[in-house]
């Protein structure tokens, strides 16, 4: 019987603790086991995750679900000693707040950033933005999807502090809601009196923010899969930004 596990969780005090958090599951129906496919020589999932630990979080951890379809995952996490937990495969609210009450007491001063495992070209500058403009804004909440700047399908980041992420956890009873965990705050006014949301806008130079505004760079289809290969394979290494994608595509 699988039971929800969490591996190597420390406990840290900080005035701001900022801790990635990466979703990740076998059970993807258009193209399986899409994460564990390889970009040059590492795989989707560790592309993502080996970015994410270059930035300024204080951690990176992984979170998975118990259906047993992920076991390989915890195997290669057990292998590799990296910091994870397995929750709900549905209500991925909870999955994220059952890990964040393990990994510190410290709630007042608690900060989340969700990142997918399908976005293996997560910018770690981008985050470490983000993070500063969390801080510096005092908000509750924090997304980088906006009209006015270009944020490429894929490359979508989230930043929440605990205390609003409990109190969602406690008072949302929509499965939907639950399932989309923070991404639904974006679409929805529901609770802009309570949780002070704010919008991160990139706009990088030299770069066309109307004919770039369509670009993916997430990992859903064997087509998307045909285009991170095309990207990884250009740069020909692991440390480029959204910036120079955009301007390799832009380019092209």
């Amino acid at each position: 019987m699988v039971k929800n596990i969490y591996k190597n969780i420390s406990l840290y005090f900080y005035i701001y603790m900022f801790v990635i958090i990466i979703q990740c599951r076998m059970g993807s129906t258009r193209l399986p086991g899409k994460i564990l496919k390889k970009l040059l020589d590492k795989e989707i999932i560790f592309w993502s995750y080996d970015r994410c630990l270059e930035s300024n979080a204080d951690k990176v951890y992984l979170a998975t679900s118990t259906n047993l379809e992920n076991d390989i995952l915890e195997n290669i996490f057990l292998e590799k000693g990296i910091n994870y937990y397995r929750g709900s495969e549905n209500d991925l609210l909870d999955r994220y707040y059952q890990l964040c009450k393990k990994i510190s007491f410290d709630n007042q001063n608690f900060n989340i950033i969700r990142v997918t495992s399908d976005c293996p070209f997560v910018d770690p500058n981008i985050i470490n933005d983000m993070i500063e403009f969390f801080k510096n804004n005092n908000y509750d909440y924090i997304i980088n999807h906006s009209k006015e700047g270009v944020t490429p399908e894929g490359s979508g980041i989230e930043i929440i502090n605990f205390k609003s992420l409990e109190y969602l956890w406690k008072n949302e009873n929509d499965p939907n809601f639950r399932e989309h965990a923070t991404g639904m705050l974006s679409l929805t006014e529901k609770y802009n009196n309570i949780i002070k949301k704010g919008t991160y806008i990139y706009k990088p130079t030299k770069i066309d923010i109307e004919k770039m505004k369509n670009v993916k760079l997430s990992v859903d289809t064997h087509y998307d899969y045909n285009n991170s290969v095309e990207i990884a394979s250009y740069f020909g290494n692991y440390n480029f930004s959204y910036n120079d994608i955009l301007e390799y595509l832009q380019n092209k």
